[in-house]
């Protein structure tokens, strides 16, 4: 039997997402999912769900969201205020990182990121949207997946299914103040991504290439969940390139003819007609995805054998810090 949440109030752009579709870009469907991915399987592990059950993604701002039944939910990715009122009247800050039990009756307000730029609210049994091409990942521009292919809006209804949780209700749970955090949003400025040299890299002119590295890039406010708009210096190809549509992938850097990089983030389309100068690496993607228009970062080169390291250390961190914080809950 399903449970039930309402949304008095939505924020600028919520969407259902899980891992989104990786098996289907040979027909030309995206891969979409959540754009922060790590903080996504941070939220579901914490309330005991596999890494790919649903999350909702609240982007900048959040929503006002009335629980009909009792739940038990985990918040993770962007710092901001959240606040779970009960039916009582009594208020509570729930921090994020960590799994909390929701009462039947209780409203919670997602307040504006204040670092950051994407929330993942999961909660025990995941959201429970239909599955299309094998996925509950909403994609906005071919409107399909998640909620009615669409954000949410104030008045819409999500389900979920009842589950048993085993994580207690007692007093010390609630007031112990533990939590998980394994990525620090990153700061309107200072923040680095790694990046692997795209097959196009040695056909910038040389000083393209420092550049490259050694300015930094702004994101656009023309940017969303299929890729950034940057901000930076105006790069040089050493002789004219033409080339036809490649596979590209989240994280490939593009440059269009006027010089400007192209960052594609999860809804970007399989193939591209833009020369591919550079990757950021897969552990950097989560980063990536909690920049916001207006912040700036800039780009460090490193080897296949540095990024592979630095995934597996990722997952190593999430296992880890994982199995710390349940033990120190449960002593």
């Amino acid at each position: 039997m399903s449970r039930q949440v309402r949304v008095l109030r939505a924020g600028l752009m919520t969407t259902v997402q899980d891992l989104g579709r990786p098996a289907t870009r040979h027909w030309g469907v995206p891969v979409g999912g959540a754009m922060d991915q790590l903080s996504h399987r941070l939220a579901n592990r914490l309330v005991g769900n596999p890494d790919n059950a649903a999350t909702l993604e609240m982007t900048l701002t959040g929503d006002v969201l009335q629980w009909e039944q009792d739940a038990v939910i985990a918040i993770t990715g962007a710092s901001l205020r959240v606040v779970m009122e009960s039916s009582h009247g009594s208020a509570k800050l729930l921090i994020p990182g960590r799994p909390w039990f929701v009462p039947s009756g209780s409203r919670i307000q997602f307040g504006t990121v204040q670092r950051g730029c994407r929330s993942y609210v999961a909660i025990a049994g995941g959201w429970d949207v239909p599955e299309v091409l094998g996925s509950r990942s909403t994609l906005l521009r071919s409107q399909f997946g998640g909620h009615c292919g669409r954000s949410l809006r104030a008045g819409d209804t999500l389900s979920y299914p009842a589950h048993n949780t085993t994580i207690p209700r007692s007093d010390r749970t609630v007031t112990d103040d533990w939590y998980v955090q394994l990525l620090q949003p990153p700061a309107a400025t200072g923040t680095s991504l790694r990046f692997l040299p795209g097959t196009h890299f040695q056909r910038l002119t040389s000083e393209s290439q420092r550049l490259m590295q050694q300015t930094e890039f702004e994101v656009r406010a023309e940017s969303d969940r299929m890729g950034y708009r940057l901000q930076g210096p105006s790069l040089q190809f050493s002789e004219f390139l033409q080339i036809r549509s490649e596979a590209v992938l989240p994280g490939t850097l593009q440059m269009p003819p006027d010089g400007q990089l192209l960052l594609l983030m999860s809804d970007c389309a399989p193939t591209g007609g833009y020369p591919r100068v550079g990757h950021v690496i897969s552990a950097d993607l989560s980063i990536a995805a909690q920049l916001k228009p207006g912040d700036h970062f800039s780009l460090c080169e490193v080897s296949l054998l540095e990024a592979q390291a630095a995934l597996r250390l990722q997952e190593q961190q999430l296992e880890g810090a994982l199995r710390l914080a349940f033990a120190s809950a449960n002593r």
